[in-house]
């Protein structure tokens, strides 16, 4: 079983290495690991003329599960809520009108092989419905 030290380890490099990918993928990373009242998100950034959010989810090995399988409803709704809280908190982001930009909820999905050789970096957009 992984300790606290060490998913917190593995995260922090499937977050890097999710970044490095997005970057390839022509996103414009604006921002990592904001923080708020309701959680963090793992990276925002633009795709084009929509605001991505993109959560970080690693894993090593299958014992838990796929990294989309992590992706809970319970998730989905606290990535909803911490994408309003951004917004709101971000008001420099809004256009003339005062509507928020596009923006959709994407997921980068890293796997690592028992070993710890990266096997998977996909990153999928839109995965919540609504975000």
């Amino acid at each position: 079983m992984a300790t606290g030290k060490g998913r917190k380890k593995l995260g922090d490099l499937g977050e890097r290495l999710a970044v490095a990918r997005l970057g390839e993928l022509g996103y414009r990373v604006i921002e990592t690991n904001w923080r708020c009242e309701f959680g963090e998100l793992d990276a925002v950034a633009w795709d084009g003329p929509c605001l991505a959010f993109i959560e970080v989810r690693t894993r090593r090995g299958n014992r838990a599960g796929s990294p989309e399988d992590s992706l809970t409803p319970l998730k989905q709704h606290r990535l909803q809520n911490l994408v309003e809280a951004y917004l709101n908190s971000h008001s420099h982001l809004l256009n003339e009108r005062t509507e928020p930009p596009p923006c959709r909820i994407d997921l980068a999905a890293i796997e690592f092989d028992s070993a710890g050789h990266l096997i998977r970096l996909e990153v999928r957009r839109n995965v919540v419905e609504g975000g």
